[in-house]
């Protein structure tokens, strides 16, 4: 009996071991992109913290098969079949890690009526700078993909800001000199 035990959390334990992140990979003629998410246990492990689950994280490799590819991250579209969301990438470490953030507040006015909206009497805008870096900062800054002219295998991350996705349901568009790439995660 106590044999069986053992056998049977080895091979569930052997079943999670064995358990790939999702990923998702398409060429060309012009180049082969790959791309694997990143789960927010690799993040915290890597950069100390998930950046509170707002983004969803690709490794992406890119493989130009002729000399010379120039890399844009514009060219990134991160989709979800499931809502119809979509989004780029952030371009810079600082859009994630960074210590300053812009803060819009709205102050409404009374309603005219109980069907009516409240209108909008003010906006202010404050620019707001920590004066404390983020520690991960540096690390994105290594990490991430970055926009350049190459002839050699490369790879980074993309940070697409996106809600909550299955990843089944997520599709990243790649726009080649020659075609449209749709790689689907799975």
């Amino acid at each position: 009996m106590k044999f069986a035990v053992i056998l049977l959390i080895s091979a569930i334990a052997l079943h999670a071991a064995d358990k790939r992140a999702p990923q998702g990979h398409e060429e060309d003629a012009s180049v082969a992109v790959t791309a694997t998410i990143v789960s927010a246990d690799q993040l915290i492990q890597e950069f100390g913290s998930d950046f509170h689950n707002d983004y969803i994280v690709l490794e992406v490799k890119i493989s130009p098969k002729d000399k010379n590819y120039q890399v844009h991250l514009d060219d990134f579209i991160l989709r979800s079949e499931s809502s119809g969301e979509h989004t780029g990438p952030f371009l810079v470490a600082s859009q994630i890690a960074g210590a300053g953030a812009l803060v819009v507040t709205n102050t409404y006015g009374n309603k005219a009526n109980v069907d009516s909206p409240r209108p909008l009497n003010s906006v202010k805008v404050e620019m707001k700078d920590d004066s404390k870096a983020d520690p991960a900062l540096d690390a994105l800054k290594k990490r991430m993909l970055a926009e350049k002219m190459v002839s050699d295998p490369v790879s980074g991350l993309l940070f697409f800001p996106f809600g909550k996705a299955k990843p089944r349901s997520l599709i990243l568009s790649y726009k080649t000199p020659t075609s449209h790439l749709r790689l689907s995660f799975r």
